[in-house]
């Protein structure tokens, strides 16, 4: 069924008019079709690859930090004299408030963008990252890693939808792809 646009106004397929909402989710159906187009037509160009690439290695990153806390949990336990509990509390804080946050990255995304949530995702992870190291006390390094698990969820669902997003049909695979693959590269460097 086609709908056609006279210049008496909009007319849908049952050959009635059409109400301003139908016509503007024909014009964004008509836009996205012309984005893919476009994308097909440009192949996988440089922005294809540095979004790629940066979805790469912000998976390796968030892999690598979950692994970290499972070596480190020994040590910890060791100089900070913990029991089984608060050290457990410790090693789970991260995923925890990954999996809370992730409900938040996709309005977020939808809001403000994919590549800012992404970006900020990113960076608070790194600076998460860099801050606990310098800290002395349980209570301080608890409260970096449930923040660092925040930023981990908010960051990681928009990298992985941009990456897909910017790639051509025939490699919008291989680029989600390689963000699974990502994670296992991450986790295996670091541990």
């Amino acid at each position: 069924p086609c709908i056609s646009n006279t210049d008496d106004g909009a007319v849908n397929k049952d050959g009635g008019e059409t109400n301003e909402s139908e016509s503007l989710e024909i014009e964004e159906l008509v836009e996205q079709q012309d984005i893919n187009n476009a994308l097909e037509g440009a192949g996988f160009g440089c922005g294809t690859i540095i979004y790629t690439i940066g979805s790469f290695l912000f998976s390796c990153l968030q892999g690598a930090e979950v692994v970290m806390l499972s070596l480190l949990g020994p040590v910890l336990k060791c100089e900070w004299a913990l029991d089984p509990f608060p050290l457990s509390v410790l090693q789970t804080s991260t995923n925890f408030t990954m999996m809370c946050a992730s409900g938040l990255a996709s309005p977020l995304g939808d809001k403000f963008g994919r590549r800012p949530v992404a970006l900020i995702g990113a960076t608070g992870v790194i600076l998460c990252g860099i801050l606990c190291s310098f800290t002395k006390a349980y209570w301080q390094f608890l409260l970096l890693r449930l923040v660092m698990g925040l930023f981990m969820g908010m960051g990681a669902p928009p990298a992985v939808v941009l990456s897909g997003e910017v790639s051509p049909k025939r490699y919008r695979a291989l680029a989600t792809c390689g963000f699974s693959l990502a994670w296992g590269v991450g986790t295996t460097v670091n541990g």
